[in-house]
This record gives structure tokens, C-alpha cells and sequence, in this order.
């Protein structure tokens, strides 16, 4: 189906949809690249796990490349993401994963190895650099992880305005000529959106970059277990988020909860 301004695409509408591209995109991370990079990190020989690290890093890269491609013909179709389902929905910013869960992902990671040092590492099956990767992390690598998240903390915001900009000059734009004549309304409303779709792509590329770099910064900061047991975890999440039953509990308690409020279940305390 096309997007809600798929008319502004700059070219002919017979490439691959995005949904379909990324279900293949997917299924590639989930059922061959994410299987044989737990496979390396459960060997004892740990002789293609750079490689395999990397074949994962390329797929994210690569992922993102597209997106910015798919964006070029329709940014709609990115900005308002049909294949993504309401349990990934918090987790988006400008059409995708949001730059800040890549670190708090790592953090967590490191805190819950610190927070669980009890285990013994012999006696589990795992290669000790892999049970031991995030327990007492050197310093280099704490102070690139307080850098990157000051990055982000300086470079989100002002996307997050340009956004907003964008979208006032839009309503602005329009409110302007609605009181023209329908042939001027749709002449005006045509440029408006227009200019906001050339606009929000310019910001979505912008999101893209800084994903991207987040991605790499932290691969490059870590050692080859580190990076490897990272990117694991961010193919799980992404996993995760296609669990069915996962999906079906989310839906059960969001419709729930949309029931008590309009049963006047719930009382808010103001």
C-alpha cells in the first residue's frame, strides 16, 4: 500500500517495498547471521568470531543504507512504519530503533554482570572471555560508553527541534491557504507538504548517521567478545520484539487498561 504522501516519491513506485525488504532483512539477522554468531561465541575457538562479529555489523550498516534509500523515494513510508508492531512503537524515534537504547542496552549489559559476579565461570557452558566479558570493564571503555551518551545527549535534542520546526511551518503553511479558493487549497497544501517531506528526510538521514556511528563507536570501543556479546544483544531485542506471545500480552493488557479507563475504573490523583 502506498504512503499517505507516496505522490512526492522522487521515483517510479516499482522497487521493493520497504515492508517486504525488511522481512527479508529480518529474517537474515534472525534465522543465519544472529545463529552462527552464538555459535562462535559458545566455541571454544573463538577463530571466526571477528568475522562473524562483523558479517552482523555490515547487516545493521547495511540495514540502515536502505532505510535512508527507501526514505529518498517515500519518507513517509519510513516516518510511519506499518511493519512495526505496538510493541516497538515506544522504542522508535524518526522511524526507527531510538540512538539511546543502543547505550543503555551495553550499560545494561555491564550492570547485570557486575550485579551477578556469584556464578562461578567454569562451571558454565561458555567460554570464560564471553561469561566474563562485562564484569569490571577497563576504564578505556567506561569513559568512550560517558563520551558517546554525551554525543547523543548534544546531538538528539536538536533533531527532536527540527522536527517540531518543521511540523509548525507545515500547519502554518496550510492554515494559510485554506481560505483560498479549492484550487489554490490544494496548490498550497501540495507545496506545504512538499517542503516537509524534503525537510523531514533531511532530519531522518540525520537520525540515520547518528545510529550508524553509535553503532560503530561502541563495536570499536569494545574488545572482539564485547562488540560480538553487543550486537548479539541488539539482534535478541530486535528478536524479541517479533515473540508472538510477547505481542499478544502486550495487546491483552493495553486493552485492559483502555477498558478501565472507559469504564471509569481508574482514578487519576489530581
Amino acid at each position: 500500500m502506498p504512503g499517505p504522501f507516496s505522490f512526492l516519491s522522487r521515483k517510479k513506485p516499482t522497487s521493493l517495498p520497504f515492508k517486504d525488504y525488511y522481512e527479508n532483512w529480518f529474517n537474515t539477522l534472525k534465522n543465519t547471521l544472529l545463529p552462527l554468531l552464538h555459535q562462535s561465541l559458545s566455541s571454544p575457538s573463538p577463530s571466526l568470531l571477528p568475522f562473524r562479529r562483523d558479517l552482523l555489523l555490515q547487516h545493521f550498516l547495511f540495514y540502515y543504507d536502505s532505510l535512508d534509500q527507501a526514505a529518498a523515494v517515500d519518507v513517509s513510508q519510513i516516518l510511519f512504519p506499518s511493519w512495526r508492531n505496538s510493541l516497538e512503537t515506544p522504542f522508535l524515534f524518526l522511524g526507527d530503533l531510538h540512538p539511546y537504547l543502543f547505550t543503555n542496552l551495553l550499560r545494561s549489559f555491564i550492570d547485570a554482570a557486575n550485579n551477578n559476579k556469584t556464578q562461578n565461570p567454569e562451571s558454565l557452558d561458555k567460554p570464560y572471555q564471553v561469561l566474563t566479558a562485562w564484569i569490571n570493564p577497563p576504564e578505556k571503555l567506561i569513559l568512550r560508553i560517558e563520551q558517546i551518551e554525551c554525543g547523543l545527549r548534544l546531538m538528539v535534542p536538536p533533531l527532536i527541534s527540527r522536527v517540531r520546526k518543521v511540523q509548525a511551518a507545515f500547519i502554518r503553511k496550510v492554515a494559510e491557504k485554506w481560505d483560498s479558493n479549492e484550487g489554490f487549497k490544494k496548490k498550497g497544501t501540495r507545496e506545504a507538504v512538499k517542503a516537509e517531506m524534503e525537510e523531514m528526510l533531511d532530519v531522518l538521514m540525520g537520525a540515520n548517521r547518528l545510529r550508524r556511528s553509535v553503532i560503530i563507536e561502541i563495536v570499536n570501543a569494545a574488545n572482539v567478545y564485547q562488540g560480538a556479546l553487543f550486537l548479539e544483544g541488539l539482534a535478541q531485542f530486535l528478536v524479541g520484539f517479533k515473540d508472538t506471545a510477547l505481542v499478544g500480552e502486550f495487546r491483552r493488557c493495553k486493552m485492559m487498561m483502555m477498558m478501565d479507563i472507559n469504564g471509569g475504573g481508574t482514578h487519576w490523583g489530581f
